[in-house]
């Protein structure tokens, strides 16, 4: 095979491929005898139209797909002869392509990035503390709490009544900026439920104790964001720092409706009406649920700081097509969100160049630790089954409200979209076992809060 490799800057190559003449001869016949089965023309039988006709009707230029299959079969011989190891899809150079003509041989070129090579350091017996969670009688009465609202009747509250937390408000607010009305800060009728911080930090607290009967003031601390749409849905860009202060606003609040949300007694009959044997048993479900849930919290937890060592300990490139297509999937994580969340792109104030400005060195970052997790998986022998796909499918079904076989054909029917599932399923198989090497230091809750705030004390002296 005819094929020059050029190395570029840092991960970059380029390879530069041949086609031959008779192959290039052999693809373009065999393009068009297929093309003349499926197409009919006036005074022809089907299948029997002349190539030079074809051609005219059909040049070569427009034979799109016959092209495509062509550069890829050669793009991975090329792979294979050279030994290769592409880190991400490989950009065509339109600029190299030389004139077509089925008596010629056909040149192209591809610019890809490579992965790094890796020596590594320990991953395995590394060691980090673990909390040892225990779950409370009252975060079980929460959790019972949160299971039985839906089930709860609302009571319309009398006018001398004092708001508490949890109840259920409908009120008209106005708010003021140094004598200004805030843009974005007035609503009549918004509705609210009391302690779920969907509103500014420190609003809500503000309702408690007041009746519905007369107007009193709420002041908060804005954000220094306040009002700029973009910056309240982006993440903020590590490091960053010499934010404004943020600037105190007077809302004008007007109860003008309090719902109390009332709560079936707990009972067997009730319990065995949901499928459960007895209170005690549904207690103890629900304590059994909380503490897994921590455990697989913590879990988490020790598998970010696992990633995080393996980034700081590792000096390694991050190949920019893997850095482009990192920052394509947060975007298109965060469109998912806000459209998951009823509101339009246009209302979110959402700003895909400047999401894109400020998370690539959050993609960089991330870029690294799959790139490490990637070669410790080839290092150890990982690989992705096709069961691991379909319970990805199966995920991915929950999360977008589609079937399985739906998610299944749209993955199959994008390869880069399904390399990138691949990749990010050994990159978690890496990582879960890297996680099964370690070796742990169980704290209490206490120890653990104990030595958090001493970590930060050391922080804050840096």
């Amino acid at each position: 095979m005819d094929y020059q490799l050029e190395e570029l800057e840092g991960l970059r190559r380029k390879i530069k491929i041949k086609v031959p003449q008779n192959i290039v001869s052999q693809k373009i016949d065999g393009a068009y005898r297929a093309l003349n089965k499926q197409i009919s023309m006036p005074g022809f039988r089907p299948g029997k139209i002349p190539q030079k006709i074809l051609e005219k009707q059909v040049p070569l230029q427009a034979m799109t797909q016959m092209w495509q299959d062509l550069m890829q079969e050669y793009y991975n011989k090329a792979l294979t002869e050279s030994g290769i190891i592409p880190a991400g899809p490989p950009e065509i150079d339109h600029s190299d392509i030389e004139e077509i003509d089925r008596d010629k041989p056909f040149t192209f070129s591809v610019t890809l990035d490579v992965k790094p090579e890796l020596k590594f350091k320990n991953y395995k017996g590394l060691k980090f503390p673990r909390t040892e969670f225990k779950v409370t009688d009252a975060e079980v009465d929460t959790e019972i709490r949160k299971q039985l609202e839906p089930f709860g009747t609302m009571e319309i509250m009398p006018d001398d009544y004092e708001v508490q937390y949890g109840d259920f408000l409908v009120m008209d607010f106005e708010g003021t900026h140094n004598g200004e009305v805030l843009e974005g800060g007035t609503a009549n009728g918004y509705e609210v439920r009391v302690g779920q911080k969907k509103m500014i930090a420190g609003f809500e607290d503000q309702l408690i104790g007041h009746k519905k009967v007369d107007p009193f003031d709420v002041k908060v601390q804005l954000p220094a964001d306040w009002n700029k749409k973009m910056r309240r849905i982006s993440m903020p860009i590590p490091g960053k720092d010499g934010e404004e202060l943020p600037d105190t606003a007077t809302f004008r609040v007007h109860i003008k409706q309090i719902k109390k949300l009332n709560l079936p007694e707990l009972t067997d009959e009730f319990v065995q009406a949901q499928g459960e044997d007895s209170v005690e048993s549904f207690r103890r479900k629900i304590k059994t649920g909380l503490q897994a849930q921590k455990e697989h919290l913590e879990e988490m937890h020790i598998k970010q700081d696992i990633f995080d060592y393996l980034v700081k300990e590792h000096d390694v490139e991050a190949p920019a097509s893997l850095v482009d297509q990192e920052v394509g999937y947060m975007i298109d994580g965060m469109k998912f969100q806000i459209q998951q969340s009823g509101m339009s792109l246009e209302d979110s104030g959402f700003d895909e160049d400047r999401a894109k400005e400020e998370w690539r060195e959050r993609a960089v970052y991330n870029t690294k630790g799959y790139v490490i997790l990637d070669a410790i998986a080839k290092q150890e022998k990982l690989n992705v089954k096709q069961s691991d796909l379909e319970a990805e499918y199966q995920r991915l079904a929950e999360q977008t409200g589609k079937t399985m076989e739906e998610v299944r054909k749209t993955l199959m029917s994008n390869q880069e979209h399904l390399n990138q599932t691949t990749s990010r399923l050994l990159g978690q198989k890496a990582l879960n076992f890297i996680y099964s090497q370690c070796e742990f230091e169980y704290l209490s809750e206490e120890e653990a809060r104990k030595r958090a705030a001493e970590r930060k004390q050391e922080e804050e002296k840096k």
